[in-house]
């Protein structure tokens, strides 16, 4: 079963209490906690780039493997783009490319200084003819050659959507309302992970034993 947003805020609740921890209310704790997925998002994308290929081996984003894609599929997104007069605007949130493509042909995305190289290019110049094609990535867009290009296609990850726990008032008591909470979109082991993170921040000791301890106790008492 996939965790709820108020699973995660109870839990983290009940470990700050069983340690005698000052209260912390639901918007301070989904600051918390959305600034901890960012960062456990940005991790997976590759913030630790060197992977064991020695000295002389090439740096590996952890996005190349396998395990970390899998846990990042809920945000790998394919959207078409539209481009006019050789620019094509990225989509909302995107964060990362993972494939551009132009008719089916791979676009090589090339830095900035390699632009009039490129269009010089005698064996490999930019052309709808022979499918080849280049782009250079800027803030919220890519410039594509060559310039008539009218449409690509990118497989993308999209930035999380922030949790947020909302409620109602009853009896004078904030009471979790599921209507209208945003639900985080990890699956439960990197809930559990970026929930522990949050823990950390917060000074709170964690075991490993506790989120399924606290599960359980859910499943037989309800609360």
């Amino acid at each position: 079963m996939a965790l709820t947003v108020d699973d995660i805020y109870q839990f983290t609740l009940n470990l700050i209490k069983k340690n005698q921890a000052g209260p912390i209310g639901s918007v301070v704790w989904a600051r918390h906690w959305n600034n901890q997925q960012a960062a456990y998002m940005d991790d997976l994308l590759g913030r630790f780039q060197r992977m064991s290929n020695g000295k002389a081996g090439t740096n590996t984003g952890l996005i190349e493997n396998e395990t970390i894609s899998q846990k990042l599929a809920p945000f790998t997104k394919k959207a078409t783009i539209v481009v006019a007069a050789g620019d094509g605007n990225k989509p909302s949130g995107f964060i990362y490319k993972l494939g551009l493509r132009v008719n089916g042909a791979d676009v090589r995305i090339i830095r900035h200084n390699q632009i009039a190289t490129v269009n010089n290019n005698v064996i490999d110049a930019p052309s709808v003819t022979t499918n080849t094609y280049y782009a250079v990535s800027y803030e919220g867009y890519y410039t594509f050659l060559p310039n008539t290009v009218t449409e690509s296609i990118l497989d993308y990850i999209v930035a999380p959507t922030d949790v947020f726990w909302n409620y109602s008032v009853v009896s004078s008591r904030q009471v979790y309302n599921s209507v209208g909470s945003s639900q985080p979109q990890w699956d439960n082991n990197s809930c559990r992970e970026i929930t522990q993170r949050v823990l950390n921040t917060l000074g709170v000791s964690f075991k490993d034993g506790d989120f399924a301890s606290f599960g359980n106790r859910v499943v037989n008492t309800g609360n």
